[in-house]
C-alpha cells in the first residue's frame, strides 16, 4: 500500500473510534449529579439548626489610616457565634502577630453560642509603603464560612523620625555609668506630645529614660523638623558581659506614631573575658554548638581569662543552666603571663540521650543559657553564655 493511502486509512480509523468514545460517554448515566454552577451548589447545601455561626461585629477589615514606621499598631475584632452549636476556632496562619485567647498556631479555640472572643492583631511596619496590609486567617467550623479572615490596611509615611535610629554602648566597662541619646523628629505634625517612656528587656531596672521638648535652636538644625523631642538613656553597673539589648517604648499623642521603639544595644566588658575550643561570639557571648545528634551529644570547653587587679580573690560557681540536662563543670584556676592573668576552665557537656529541642533562636531567649555567678570582684556579679544548638 502507498503511505499517503495507509495515512488516509488510520486517519478514518481513529475519527471512527473517537466517535465511539465520546458515543459511549454521553450516553452513559452522570452518576455524580447534573453539572451545575459551584457557587450555586454550595448554596443549596442544607445547614443544620444546631450549626454554629461566625459573625465578626462591625467588620472583618480594619482601617488604621496613616502611622509611622517606628510605630507599633494594634486592632482588636471582636468575633461572635450567633449560631446555636459551639463555635471553633483554629489559627491557620497570619503575617502579624495575632493573640486569640493566649492560643498558639494549630490550636483551637471553642466560643459557646451567644458568647464572643476578642482577637487582637499587632503589626509594626519594616518600610514605608503607600498600601500596607497584614492578615491573619482563622479556620471555622461554621459551614457558611469554613475561613474568616481578618484584615487590617494603610499606609505607612515617615512622619516621625529617630535620629539616629538606634542608641548604641560601645565598650562601656562593667562598672561605669554613660549616658547616650537620640532625637525624635516630627515632619508632618507642629506638635505632639511624650506621655511616658518604658524601657523593657533583661535587668531593665539598669537602664532609665528621660525626655525633654527640643529648643528652637535645636529644631533648626534638625533639617526642618516641626517638633521634637530629646530622648537620653541611662545604663548603669550591673549588667553581663557582652551584649546586652533593650528596647525603649514611647507612648505618644502623634496620630503618625502612638508608640515609638528605639532599640539599646550596650556592649558590656571588664576584667573577665572568655575564649572557646569551639565556635564563641564575643559580642553577642554566644557559645555555638549548633545540631546535636540525640545518641550522641556533645562537649567543649570554654576558658574565662582574668585580668585587674581582684583577679586572685575572683571565684566562679556555675549558678544555673537551660535546659537543666546541660552540666557545666569549674575547673581550677590557672595563673598564666606571670601571674598577671587567671585562666579558669569550664567543661560544657549536652549528655547523650535528652530530650530533642530546638535552641537555635533567633532571640536570645530562645537559646540555651549557662550563668556563672562571680564572687571576689567589686563591679561583676554574673557572667552569662548564651548557647547555640538543638537536639535531633
Amino acid at each position: 500500500m502507498k503511505p499517503i493511502a495507509l495515512l488516509l486509512v488510520c486517519l478514518l480509523l481513529g475519527s471512527a473510534a473517537g466517535y465511539g468514545i465520546a458515543y459511549r460517554d454521553a450516553t452513559l448515566p452522570n452518576h455524580f449529579g447534573p453539572i451545575t454552577d459551584p457557587d450555586q451548589a454550595w448554596k443549596s447545601i442544607p445547614i443544620s439548626d444546631d450549626a454554629p455561626k461566625v459573625v465578626v461585629e462591625g467588620s472583618d477589615i480594619f482601617v488604621f489610616g496613616r502611622m509611622e514606621l517606628n510605630s507599633v499598631g494594634k486592632h482588636t475584632f471582636v468575633v461572635k457565634n450567633e449560631g446555636k452549636g459551639v463555635l471553633e476556632l483554629t489559627m491557620e496562619g497570619t503575617t502579624c502577630k495575632c493573640t486569640m485567647a493566649d492560643l498558639k498556631e494549630g490550636d483551637t479555640l471553642e466560643v459557646s453560642p451567644g458568647e464572643s472572643t476578642d482577637i487582637e492583631l499587632e503589626w509594626r511596619p519594616k518600610s514605608y509603603a503607600e498600601e500596607f496590609a497584614q492578615t491573619a486567617r482563622i479556620a471555622t467550623n461554621d459551614p457558611r464560612k469554613s475561613m474568616l479572615e481578618l484584615r487590617i490596611t494603610g499606609s505607612v509615611v515617615q512622619a516621625i523620625v529617630l535620629d539616629p535610629s538606634e542608641v548604641r554602648f560601645t565598650n562601656l566597662a562593667a562598672g561605669e555609668t554613660r549616658k547616650a541619646a537620640t532625637k525624635a523628629l516630627s515632619f508632618k505634625e507642629d506638635s505632639f506630645e511624650i506621655k511616658d517612656l518604658t524601657v523593657t528587656g533583661d535587668q531593665s531596672e539598669l537602664l532609665s529614660a528621660t525626655y525633654r521638648p527640643l529648643t528652637e535652636e535645636e529644631l533648626e538644625q534638625s533639617n526642618g523638623a516641626l517638633a521634637g523631642y530629646s530622648l537620653e538613656v541611662e545604663v548603669k553597673p550591673g549588667l553581663p558581659l557582652g551584649t546586652n539589648r533593650h528596647t525603649i517604648v514611647a507612648h505618644t499623642t502623634s496620630e503618625f506614631g502612638p508608640e515609638l521603639e528605639i532599640p539599646v544595644t550596650s556592649f558590656i566588658v571588664g576584667d573577665i573575658s572568655i575564649i572557646a575550643v569551639k565556635k564563641y561570639d564575643r559580642d553577642k557571648s554566644v557559645l555555638y554548638l549548633n545540631k546535636l545528634k540525640k545518641a550522641e551529644g556533645a562537649s567543649t570547653k570554654l576558658f574565662l581569662i582574668v585580668k585587674g587587679p581582684h583577679r586572685n580573690e575572683v571565684t566562679v560557681k556555675a549558678q544555673e543552666t537551660f535546659p537543666d540536662y546541660m552540666k557545666v563543670e569549674v575547673g581550677e584556676p590557672e595563673s598564666i603571663n606571670n601571674g598577671s592573668v587567671r585562666k579558669i576552665p569550664l567543661s560544657v557537656e549536652i549528655p547523650s540521650g535528652v530530650p530533642e529541642g530546638n535552641y537555635l533562636g533567633p532571640e536570645r531567649k530562645d537559646l540555651g543559657k549557662i550563668a556563672l555567678s562571680v564572687e571576689g570582684h567589686p563591679e561583676i556579679k554574673e557572667v552569662n553564655i548564651g548557647v547555640y544548638f538543638s537536639v535531633e
